[in-house]
């Protein structure tokens, strides 16, 4: 938890304009070059260690929504503003933050982990700017990513299907708390540990019956 904490004051401390220590996969990274050649190691890896399934165990098409960039920078400059008007912070600001610059393809990477595992017979991959969900039907199913209301809370991931509706995705223990909503949700955790457990709780979620 400590180490949570320390993400959320390293970072604004970054956005303030001091140094910035980054966090990921329980590692440090003291610049911006560095800690994004980490991540774009980290999501190769991870894609690449991901073993795809045959045939797809789920017979459907699947719908994922992850925010845009631009979803991204607003909803987080936002909360900010609203929790502390006086916060002396930017959009642009957020715009050179590889943390925030960053969301987007970490979302992404939720997604080509879902399409690499083969989990369905079909994907299809939208970004949004407003978030609406288009209704489940037998034949498709809907994953999103849901940003957060505020600075209290995190970004929540779902799966609505015609059987059950609307279901939460938790993917166990690691799953971060509430501080990670200006951090990225692998900061601490391997990525093959969130990769495993997110695909098994996507997997059981949508093959449950009623």
């Amino acid at each position: 938890m400590k180490k949570r904490v320390w993400v959320i004051i390293l970072i604004l401390i970054g956005l303030t304009g001091c140094s910035t220590i980054y966090f990921l996969e329980g590692k440090e990274y003291e610049g911006r070059r560095q800690y994004i050649a980490a991540r774009a190691e980290m999501y190769q890896r991870c894609i690449e260690g991901t073993i795809s399934l045959s045939p797809p165990p789920i017979q459907r098409k699947l719908i994922a929504l992850i925010p845009s960039q631009e979803a991204i920078f607003r909803t987080h400059f936002d909360n900010i503003k609203e929790s502390n008007p006086n916060f002396p912070v930017t959009m642009e600001d957020l715009r050179q933050d590889p943390i925030y610059f960053g969301m987007n393809e970490n979302y992404r990477l939720v997604v080509e982990l879902i399409k690499k595992r083969n989990l369905y017979q079909d994907l299809q991959i939208e970004e949004y700017e407003t978030l609406t969900v288009p209704e489940v039907d037998e034949e498709s199913d809907v994953f999103y990513i849901a940003l957060p209301k505020d600075t209290k809370h995190r970004d929540m991931y779902y799966l609505n299907t015609e059987k059950r509706g609307k279901l939460r995705v938790d993917y166990g223990p690691m799953d971060p708390d509430c501080e990670t909503a200006r951090a990225p949700f692998l900061a601490l955790i391997p990525c093959e540990q969130f990769r495993d457990q997110l695909l098994t709780a996507i997997e059981t979620l949508a093959k449950q019956s009623p």
